[in-house]
């Protein structure tokens, strides 16, 4: 109605809203007496329903009884005692029915006895006085709790808690949970809830369990500060009272429980630990339970600390390989063990109390290794490390238009995330915990990410370099945030909090590339073969993809990476720093697999190498490993500096002008990048107007190149029709995979804009 008369919903709602008490009476004439349900007054009432009963008609009505009996009118009656009721009195304590039925309700809820003190024990803890009785307005139609109706200290309890736990803003305030948690404590008549559970209050409802669980941590927090007593038992660790590292998990309450812990060296060794540095929870948890088991073996076998040894921690190892036979989780339990086993052996504070135990009570790397279980399965044996080929991310990237969420900003935020993921090679958790301003630049504008490590120590990254596209790009979305209205520190806030700035979940990207794939699978999926891990053809899977799997397509670009002459642009120091491996071997797992199909790829043709004439010899590969040694585009069989392992050239490294270079036709490619950086150099030689002599370095370098070439076009040429299609066919594969592989990609974010704009006209 409001609305149709042009009254505004701001205008409305601040209007106060009140119960409009009934001004009809009893329908007797003159009766001064309010009317109940069927129109009249009790009185009355009772005397209609005597009369209908005897009539035997179901159709008799109050008017007919009115007409034909024509009952005498009844003087005001006595009020409800409560003062601000304005029903009349029908019970012989004073109340009216509606305040009866409540009084009834609390004496069985409370299971107490009817007198006089019982009905003064319900009006102070349950009634609730009017907040305005001259308009008869309830605090309820207000939208107000009267919380000085409570007692103190609880009133300040609950307040202080309803409050911390608006400004932490971890979710939203239910105003009918509050107001009925107030009923429910005032109607207990209790003063404090200092070591309840809940409150003292039990419900079946999972968001209002969730906020009673969190008012009751509040509470008791706040009280062991401020009076110092802490009462709870010293072997339940409670999260929040350890340091922890930055996590989007919610700790609430969680503790880890020790008290099953037997030996004390144990228990201080885990605790000095857990509070040395900050943790993430999952770690703690993992710890914690790895050591609850070790103390477990160790309370059987009943073998003092101070005669513990090899013995008994290969007990615990041969335990743990028992009750968790994935080689995974073994490797993590017995991480967890080693790692509080060194570090309270280098910790000063608890030299007293390990100085007892043997050094002989240790983790031994070779004996104590992780055992995988034969009945387990070996994880993609033909991919390790979820080996992706480039060109499934590239097809995968370019079909990122057929990403389409809700509206516009949702997709652009999906497709952003998405590519600055692929462009960039972070952990799920590193891409969306990006900040907002993680974008820098070098003294000449380039510009670099700015990232912190996932994983610990969560230190800064490496700066990346990144392409001036995907710079692009990550500015593009920052203004279509701040158009949207996004004021935030994280580049992706996520929409789930009204109020709190967080970054999304690893689970959204996660499922954002999910949704990707399946688009891609369904649209346009990708049939072809492609170059395994092992350099076989392999037919891909895209539901495979993941998150993970645009990571290691990252290292792997960088990995394969190569200059002008071919050589590798990113030394494996340089990729782990990148990366954030903590392991080496972790990165050079990328360079294994560059070897391992190039090394396929020269199967696939006869064992030749051309020298520097162009002429073919015949290798025999079962003893090419004795007299020669890789070099930048094929191979040294120069003697001395074979024997050197490189490191004897006569000519340094002018491999091209070198008779003893052998070079494979599959490196034509490479070839022809050596001679266009060898003319390059000639020209620039040039200019500075360097000597004849080293002109015709260059020139003669060049024309070397040249010859070499020629000599692999000629022996290629020459070939039978099906090799010669199978170098072709690797040339072509190779020098494709190179380029896609370091060349940049590009999306433009605004497009979603414009279209939905353009649709709206």
């Amino acid at each position: 109605m409001a609305k149709a008369e042009g009254v505004t919903r701001e205008a409305w709602s601040a209007v106060p809203r009140r119960r409009l008490e009934p001004t009809l009476g009893c329908l007797v004439l003159g009766c001064g007496r309010q009317h109940s349900s069927n129109r009249l007054c009790k009185n009355h009432s009772f005397l209609y329903r005597k009369h209908k009963r005897k009539s035997h008609l179901s159709s008799y009505t109050q008017e007919d009884w009115i007409q034909e009996r024509n009952p005498n009118p009844l003087p005001p009656g006595d009020r409800c005692v409560l003062p601000t009721c304005s029903s009349d009195r029908t019970q012989l304590n004073g109340l009216c029915d509606n305040h009866q039925s409540g009084y009834r309700r609390w004496r069985t809820s409370q299971n107490v006895a009817d007198d006089s003190e019982s009905l003064a024990c319900w009006v102070e803890r349950v009634f609730e006085p009017l907040m305005d009785p001259k308009s008869m307005t309830p605090f309820a139609a207000a939208y107000a709790t009267p919380f000085g109706l409570l007692k103190e200290p609880l009133r300040s309890e609950y307040l202080f808690a309803v409050q911390q736990r608006d400004l932490k803003g971890r979710a939203h305030l239910s105003a009918a949970d509050i107001r009925s948690t107030y009923q429910w404590l005032r109607s207990s008549g209790r003063s404090t809830v200092v070591g309840e559970t809940r409150l003292g209050r039990t419900t079946t409802d999972e968001n209002m369990s969730g906020m009673l669980v969190e008012l009751q941590r509040l509470i008791d927090e706040e009280y062991r500060k401020w009076s110092g007593v802490d009462d709870r038992d010293p072997r339940l660790i409670y999260l929040k009272d350890l340091p922890l590292t930055n996590t989007n998990q919610s700790i609430g309450d969680h503790v880890l429980d020790l008290r099953s812990v037997r030996h004390e060296w144990i228990f201080q060794a885990f605790m000095a630990w857990a509070k040395a540095t900050p943790r993430g929870p999952s770690t703690l948890a993992l710890v914690a339970g790895a050591w609850n088991f070790a103390d477990e073996v160790l309370a059987s076998r009943r073998t003092p600390p101070q005669a513990l040894g090899t013995g008994d921690m290969s007990a615990i190892i041969d335990a743990i390989r028992e009750r968790w036979p994935a080689q995974k989780t073994q490797r993590r339990y017995i991480g967890a063990i080693a790692r509080i086993i060194q570090f309270a052996r280098a910790e000063e504070g608890l030299q007293e109390l390990w100085r007892s135990i043997p050094a002989q009570f240790s983790v031994d790397p070779e004996r104590h290794r992780a055992r995988r279980n034969p009945d387990e399965a070996d994880p993609n044996p033909d991919e390790p490390f979820r080996f992706v080929p480039q060109p499934i991310v590239d097809w995968v990237m370019d079909h990122l238009h057929l990403l389409e969420r809700r509206d516009e900003y949702s997709t652009a935020e999906a497709r952003v995330m998405i590519f600055v993921h692929e462009r960039c090679g972070r952990r799920t958790g590193e891409t969306l915990r990006l900040l907002d301003d993680c974008i820098s630049y070098d003294s000449q504008g380039s510009p670099y990410l700015e990232w912190q490590q996932g994983k610990a120590p969560y230190a800064r990254g490496k700066r990346l370099p990144i392409h001036q596209e995907t710079h692009d790009v990550i500015r593009q979305w920052q203004e279509i945030k701040r158009e949207h209205g996004g004021q935030s520190k994280w580049l992706f806030p996520s929409l789930s909090y009204s109020s709190g700035d967080r970054p999304y979940r690893s689970n959204f990207l996660a499922d954002r590339v999910n949704e990707l794939t399946r688009l891609v699978a369904l649209h346009s999926p990708y049939s072809a073969p492609v170059e395994g891990a092992e350099g076989n053809l392999i037919y891909f899977d895209l539901s495979t993809i993941d998150p993970y799997s645009f990571r290691h397509a990252f290292a792997q670009r960088l990995a394969d990476a190569t200059d002008e002459e071919g050589r590798s642009t990113t030394p494996p120091d340089v990729l782990q720093d990148y990366m954030g491996h903590k392991s080496f071997t972790t990165t050079m797992v990328y360079y294994q697999v560059t070897a391992k199909r190039r090394k396929k790829a020269l199967e696939s043709i006869a064992p030749r190498r051309l020298n520097l004439h162009g002429k073919a010899v015949e290798v025999d590969r079962e003893r090419d490993g004795f007299g020669k040694i890789a070099v930048t585009l094929g191979h040294c069989s120069e003697p001395q500096n074979v024997a050197a392992s490189g490191h004897s050239c006569a000519l340094e490294h002018s491999c091209e002008s070198c008779p003893f270079f052998l070079v494979d036709p599959l490196e034509r490619d490479g070839m022809v990048a050596k001679r266009d950086y060898l003319r390059v150099k000639l020209e620039r030689a040039r200019v500075i107007d360097a000597p004849q002599h080293m002109l015709d370095h260059y020139a003669a370098r060049a024309q070397n190149a040249t010859t070499i070439i020629d000599g692999i076009d000629e022996y290629v040429a020459g070939l039978p029709e099906d090799e010669r299609r199978a170098i072709a066919d690797a040339l072509d594969r190779m020098a494709e995979t190179r380029r896609r592989a370091t060349a940049s990609r590009n999306i433009d974010v605004r497009e979603l804009l414009r279209k939905a704009a353009d649709d709206g006209k």
